[in-house]
């Protein structure tokens, strides 16, 4: 079998990871004198890079996010100092979501409470949740939350 028919074999059984480095890798194995086994090791962790940078690709996509730039290490702190930080980083982890709690931000016009949820939104889809923000007036959460006061 020869590189081109190898290559029509890889993307016929989906691989398409290992097809585009193929020949680069076969070349460095060439080079750098790389063992057999050590050749397919490599090949196997491109292909899984790929399927894992895909992977994400599709459920940044799927979520529809308006600014695919947010994210928390560009997140302004300054702007409201009174924002607990530890909090919000602990936010970050989604050991809640494990837990199957709920997070309710809360507070005044202008403390943050749509882009912070914003940018944990891309964390937690990097991570394979799935999340949705409802946004809703203070009578509205009154109304409906019991530890929300008027």
């Amino acid at each position: 079998m020869n590189l081109i028919e190898l290559n029509r074999s890889l993307v016929q059984l989906r691989l398409s990871g290992m097809a585009a480095v193929l020949e680069t890798r076969l070349l460095q194995a060439q080079t750098e004198a790389i063992a057999p086994i050590d050749l397919i090791s490599i090949l196997v962790s491109d292909e899984l890079t790929r399927r894992s940078q895909r992977l994400l690709e599709r459920r940044y996509k799927q979520a529809q996010f308006r600014d695919a730039n947010q994210h928390l290490d560009n997140f302004d702190f300054q702007f409201n100092p009174k924002m607990n930080r530890s909090l919000v980083f602990d936010l970050a982890t989604a050991a809640w979501i494990g837990r199957r709690e709920d997070a309710l931000f809360l507070g005044p016009a202008g403390s943050g409470k749509k882009p912070l949820p914003a940018r944990l939104s891309g964390i937690y889809w990097v991570h394979g949740c799935r999340n949705r923000g409802v946004l809703c007036t203070a009578g509205l959460a009154a109304s409906t939350h019991p530890s929300v006061e008027r």
